[in-house]
């Protein structure tokens, strides 16, 4: 067992019982006990472990339809765009943008692309609601790229503290925002620190098969 991983869980020791009491998920609450049972590790890459060691950013993650499933996410590669990829040991990876995932790889059924900028700046501005537009492409076998327009409404619902280390609570605002398009629907949380207005915990819709992931920042 890595080093991360070791302070990963102590991270969720610490923080477990606070958001099984705050979370307005249950799926979220789900995370946390199964990364408490979980045993077996996979041995990370050698890119991983440089990035891990290097002290690079990271995520602990977790897919919210599929027990056990959840890892960590190092932040490989950023743009002048302010575009991230993360990887994980298991050689999955997310495309971010300032903690919203804008593509993913190896998941399958994956997300091409996506652009979140509205959303972002809801997120930012906080007000109590918001309408935004969010557009979504998935991955697919097919030549064919179909790009998805979703109308969602962005809610402030109430003040949470959300730990990211054993010495470091965030005082956040979780924000839901609730997506459709006529074909489908989702939900999206997003607890949102308040005075840097980062992201530093989610629960965000991937795709009809995928499902949601989970994420939230690691901090030493």
């Amino acid at each position: 067992m890595t080093h991360m991983i070791m302070r990963f869980f102590s991270l969720i020791v610490m923080g477990c019982l606070a958001l099984v009491g705050c979370s307005s998920d249950p799926n979220q609450s789900a995370f946390v006990r199964q990364a408490l049972t979980r045993n077996a590790v996979l041995e990370p890459d050698a890119e991983f472990s440089d990035l891990q060691s290097s002290g690079a950013p990271a995520y602990v993650a977790g897919l919210q339809n599929k027990e056990g499933a959840y890892t960590l996410f190092v932040r490989q590669t950023i743009n002048a765009k302010g575009e991230e990829t993360w990887i994980s040991p298991d050689h999955l990876s997310l495309g971010m943008k300032e903690g919203m995932i804008i593509a993913t790889r190896g998941f399958g059924n994956d997300v091409f692309a996506a652009d979140v900028n509205k959303t972002l700046l809801a997120l930012k501005v906080g007000h109590e609601s918001d309408i935004v537009e969010h557009f979504i492409t998935p991955l697919s076998g097919s030549s064919q790229v179909e790009r998805l327009a979703f109308r969602c409404r962005v809610t402030k619902i109430s003040r949470q503290s959300v730990p990211l280390g054993v010495n470091y609570t965030a005082d956040t605002d979780l924000f839901e925002e609730t997506c459709r398009n006529g074909q489908s629907d989702f939900q999206n949380l997003f607890w949102v620190e308040r005075g840097s207005r980062r992201i530093v915990q989610s629960r965000q819709w991937i795709g009809e098969e995928t499902g949601d992931i989970a994420l939230r920042l690691v901090v030493e």
